[in-house]
């Protein structure tokens, strides 16, 4: 990935083309095409604000703390028990900013809550754009003019993608695979230390809003480390993606961390990881500067950083050693984080899931490899390394569900060249019929590449016997505090025990306070919540004192009431799910239309 001239990477189908001149206003107009699709089939929900995600609504609560006067560096939640002094959150400033900005502006005009539904449709939309627009710019100058617009047109495929950029969902995730796809795209630009620059800059930033991205963007440095010992002259982007990873990192933590929380987190970039990239950045970058043409001080600089890093952690933060979630108390992980399914391994999902996350990257991997093998000069360097970027994005993505998304999104662009590819082999036979059949073949055979999970779907259906199972209540989310807002304004303020997946919700729709949440650093009062909802009356009703709670709230069917019933048939949340609630709980009248049951403790 040596510097070369510009426009040296472009494919020699456009000799004379200026690149900036001919992409970018398709890329506007499939964008449109899909965020209006995603708005139409997403309409209902926008109007009612119904979220599909605790997080989403979580962040919203984060928000709305934010506009009202909680410090920038502050990200407490304090309605999440408050007893305890509140939650402290690992989640950045750096995706509260957009979504408060625009509240923030579009409120003395609209209202607060126009604002807020504004927002929730606008934050998405405007990184769907962003991603778009990236995959366009990489189409423009690496594939085919016939093939961009198919390029841009499978970001609607890429599934694991687009789920995180729907209307509604303002959490961290579609951030994050546009930022990753930046890293990548960066990588074109013929000014290596730029270059190098942008995309250390966007790893940072992927790392500041969630700490998900550490391993993708190791794998983005052993890359580029990779190419660099191969061709000593890309070294230069290699060592201005560490040093501008080093200092934007830096520069971020203080922005959006500040100075008043300097403890060792596993969980958020915090100064052991600061030092760790400080550290490899100089130890990748001071043999280069010593010895320019030595491959062997440049493994030895890779061999010191990763020693380095070692140590630091050793010392510093010892038990981050293990990873992030292994530190959780035992009952938390089996009850809560053993049954997130985004946070498994893809292997164990359904079928139909591991068929569209997996095999449209698989795919696309193996289109890259041979756009590699075709390409000469400083293209067939670019498309070694997205071969590599994509490979390991995919391996990542088995690894964790929830990571597929990247993995999902850089396919495009190969598959892009696929289709294209495809369609321009055509044979269109003089034969109507013939001619009709070639097209129908063609068709189901793109469909299947990017859309694999129907057709696996219907051979598991037709190859499984039909069962009489009837799916257990609990699977579905089917109550909403919403309903229930005037209910709870009209009652005293106070602590709720309440399943933690619906927490969220209680809060982005009352003045209430919850025991806990489902996020991790609150693990502590999680386990309050379980053993409440799975031990007897009266050590729920113990837990409830001890926290200072009044009131009690379920939701019949909601999957987590299901958990509990698993875990303790005559628990504590199974006798509320029959009727049976304690003489020290009076039931308090709740709109039907919430799907809810409230108690309130009798003194």
């Amino acid at each position: 990935m040596a510097a070369d001239p510009a426009g040296a990477a472009i494919s020699r189908d456009r000799p004379a083309e200026r690149p900036a001149a001919r992409w970018w206003f398709p890329a506007i107009v499939v964008w449109g095409a899909i965020w209006a699709a995603f708005f139409i089939a997403n309409s209902k929900l926008v109007a009612r604000m119904e979220f599909r995600d605790p997080d989403d609504e979580l962040r919203l609560v984060q928000v709305r703390d934010l506009i009202a006067g909680q410090g920038w560096f502050d990200l407490h939640q304090y309605r999440v028990d408050a007893a305890g002094g509140g939650v402290l959150m690992h989640w950045s400033r750096l995706v509260d900013a957009p979504i408060a900005g625009l509240i923030a502006l579009l409120r003395p005009m609209i209202g607060q809550g126009a604002a807020e539904q504004v927002a929730l449709v606008a934050i998405p939309a405007l990184t769907l754009l962003a991603i778009v627009l990236l995959v366009g710019w990489m189409a423009s100058r690496t594939i085919p003019s016939n093939a961009r617009v198919l390029a841009m047109a499978c970001v609607a495929f890429a599934a694991p993608a687009m789920m995180q950029l729907l209307p509604m969902r303002i959490d961290h995730h579609g951030w994050q695979i546009a930022l990753a796809l930046g890293a990548v795209a960066a990588c074109l630009d013929p000014d290596q230390r730029r270059g190098g620059f942008l995309s250390g800059a966007a790893l940072a930033a992927w790392m500041a809003i969630s700490f998900e991205g550490l391993p993708f963007s190791a794998w983005f440095v052993a890359v580029l480390g990779l190419l660099a010992l191969v061709d000593l002259s890309a070294r230069p982007r290699l060592v201005a993606t560490m040093q501008s990873l080093a200092a934007s990192s830096t520069v971020l933590f203080l922005a959006t961390r500040g100075i008043g929380d300097l403890a060792q987190h596993c969980d958020a970039i915090a100064p052991v990881h600061l030092a760790i990239f400080v550290w490899g950045a100089l130890a990748i970058g001071l043999p280069g500067y010593l010895w320019p043409k030595s491959r062997l001080a440049l493994l030895g600089g890779f061999a010191i950083a990763g020693a380095g890093a070692l140590a630091l952690v050793g010392v510093l933060a010892p038990r981050c050693a293990t990873g992030t979630f292994d530190m959780l108390d035992p009952v938390v992980r089996g009850f809560w984080y053993d049954n997130v399914a985004e946070g498994k391994p893809l292997t164990g999902a359904v079928w139909p899931l591991i068929a569209q996350y997996a095999l449209p990257p698989l795919i696309a991997l193996a289109v890259a490899v041979r756009l590699a093998m075709r390409a000469e000069g400083p293209l067939k360097r670019w498309w070694i390394a997205y071969a590599l970027f994509l490979g390991g994005a995919l391996a990542i993505g088995i690894a964790v569900t929830r990571a597929a998304s990247i993995a999902g999104i850089l396919a495009a662009l190969p598959l892009g060249w696929l289709v294209a590819n495809r369609l321009g082999a055509l044979k269109r036979p003089s034969n109507p019929v013939l001619r009709a059949g070639e097209l129908v073949a063609t068709a189901a055979l793109i469909f299947c590449v990017l859309v694999p999970a129907v057709p696996v779907a219907a051979i598991e259906r037709l190859t499984t016997p039909p069962t009489d199972h009837t799916p257990e209540p609990g699977t579905t989310v089917a109550c909403t505090a919403r309903h229930a807002r005037q209910a709870f304004d009209a009652l005293p303020p106070g602590g709720i025990l309440a399943p933690l997946d619906f927490g969220p919700n209680i809060l982005a729709n009352s003045r209430m306070s919850v025991l806990a949440t489902g996020h991790h650093r609150g693990a502590k009062a999680m386990r309050e919540v379980i053993d409440a909802f799975s031990g007897s009356p009266d050590r729920a009703r113990s837990i409830a004192a001890r926290h200072g709670l009044r009131y009690v709230v379920i939701c019949p069917k909601v999957q987590e009431m299901a958990l509990y019933r698993e875990r303790a048939p005559n628990g504590f949340a199974v006798q509320l799910l029959a009727g049976n609630a304690p003489a020290w709980l009076r039931p308090v009248p709740l709109p039907k239309a919430s799907g809810l049951r409230m108690w309130e403790l009798v003194e």
